[in-house]
């Protein structure tokens, strides 16, 4: 269970690394010119919301006040006119995060598969918990196996699909199939989570696929 813990504080250590390196680059309006677009929007639909939550109180304080079906006439109105604004704002935000998306994509791509395979399976993260990828049956790991392992771990596979539907679908049948790949991102994540729990050597899903481990470094190697 040790080398869970390791595992991961150096996946949330690394996760933080990218996420800071990616927002600082996608809330530059010279790299992202859509920055400002999507913060207004943002807000929009902040403000939206709270408007949604407020009149939802309003029409709960007259409960009392209205019959029944007619409560439920006006609860059921409210929450279709919420569902539709708020996949009109999802999908415009969407729209607007199609760089950021990308630049964050770019970035796990280098900093989990270039440079993880340069430094020998390491990443800061790892380095910092004394851990490090290697081969599952001692051949040498090449680009290509942090690549898969990246894919499946960071949900690579399923943001560019993300990506790619959005570019080519209509806006209503783009949200049934983002839903659908949240769910299968969520399914992934926990057979992740109970493959790294549950199995004795620990390996995940994602090591099973690209065929790692996650060892321990001893600190007289001075591997790391």
């Amino acid at each position: 269970m040790k080398i869970i813990l390791k595992r991961v504080a150096a996946y949330l250590i690394d996760i933080i690394i990218v996420t800071f390196v990616s927002t600082l680059l996608t809330s530059n309006s010279y790299i992202n010119k859509d920055y400002e677009k999507y913060v207004d929007t943002y807000d929009e639909y902040s403000n939206y919301y709270d408007d949604y939550q407020e009149s939802l109180e309003n029409l709960n304080d007259k409960k009392d006040e209205l019959e029944e079906s007619e409560f439920n006439k006006e609860l059921d109105d409210l929450n279709k006119e919420y569902l539709t604004t708020s996949n009109d704002y999802s999908y415009k935000l969407s729209k607007l995060s199609f760089v950021p998306n990308l630049i964050n994509i770019l970035f796990i791509l280098l900093y989990f598969v270039v440079f993880q395979f340069y430094f020998g399976g390491i990443t800061l993260g790892k380095k910092l918990m004394k851990i490090k990828v290697v081969s599952n049956n001692d051949k040498k790991l090449t680009i290509f196996n942090f690549f898969i392992r990246s894919l499946i771990l960071n949900s690579v596979f399923l943001n560019v699909l993300s990506m790619v539907y959005l570019m080519v679908l209509s806006k209503n049948t783009y949200i049934v199939c983002d839903q659908i790949i949240y769910i299968i991102n969520y399914i992934l994540e926990l057979s992740i989570i109970i493959t790294c729990m549950f199995r004795k050597d620990h390996r995940g899903l994602h090591d099973l696929i690209s065929n790692t481990k996650v060892v321990e470094v001893k600190e007289e190697n001075h591997e790391v």
